[in-house]
């Protein structure tokens, strides 16, 4: 019985020095991340998007905040394509550094702010961020990105763009969109846009 409570205790301390750090984790790197938090993109989110877009067509993949690196190992998985992606919690940075080591992958996260780098030769980019930095990530993503680049949204849209199209899961709890945005068709008005990117696309 003694055994048992002390197990029990020291579970719970355990736990409870996890969520801890955690925590402190959150509040060192909250300036950086402008209020957005490490929430891994629901498992069904991700198949339904690789379900519904082509990933092998790209040749260079961004992600923006990896959290526990699903998207990253879902994209390389399936399509034998590579990810580079950028984490600036260090929890979840070394959660997916486990995951590109255990699977093998040959995609890269860097434990850098992604604001800083530059996306001019990237013709794919996926984000799980916060609402309230959206507009600014607009802001980045249309001045540097080239036309025709995709741009992958999960949960929240981007401010004035116009979607090419909403993704969503089928399942009933976990719903969520993600906005598929063409760079060149974001802002247009009409369809002539769509037009004459359509046999470029990558979206089923």
């Amino acid at each position: 019985m003694q055994t048992a409570l002390l197990a029990i205790l020291a579970t719970g301390m355990i736990a409870f020095a996890v969520l801890f750090i955690f925590s402190l984790v959150i509040v060192a790197v909250h300036h950086r991340t402008q209020g957005a938090m490490f929430v891994p993109t629901p498992a069904v989110m991700i198949r339904s998007l690789t379900d519904a877009v082509d990933f092998s067509g790209f040749k260079n993949i961004r992600e923006l905040g990896t959290g526990d690196g699903r998207f990253l190992t879902a994209i390389e998985k399936r399509y034998a394509v590579r990810v580079i992606g950028y984490e600036i919690n260090p929890i979840a940075y070394l959660m997916t550094r486990m995951k590109i080591l255990l699977y093998g992958l040959k995609s890269r996260v860097f434990y850098r702010d992604f604001w800083h780098e530059d996306f001019s030769d990237v013709d794919c980019i996926y984000c799980y961020l916060f609402v309230d930095i959206m507009p600014r990530l607009g802001e980045k993503l249309a001045h540097e990105l080239p036309r025709g680049a995709m741009v992958f949204s999960a949960n929240f849209p981007i401010p004035g763009w116009r979607e090419e199209k909403v993704v969503k899961a089928t399942d009933t709890i976990f719903n969520d969109p993600i906005f598929v945005y063409r760079i060149g068709a974001h802002t247009e008005d009409g369809d002539e846009p769509r037009a004459l990117l359509a046999g470029q696309s990558h979206v089923r």
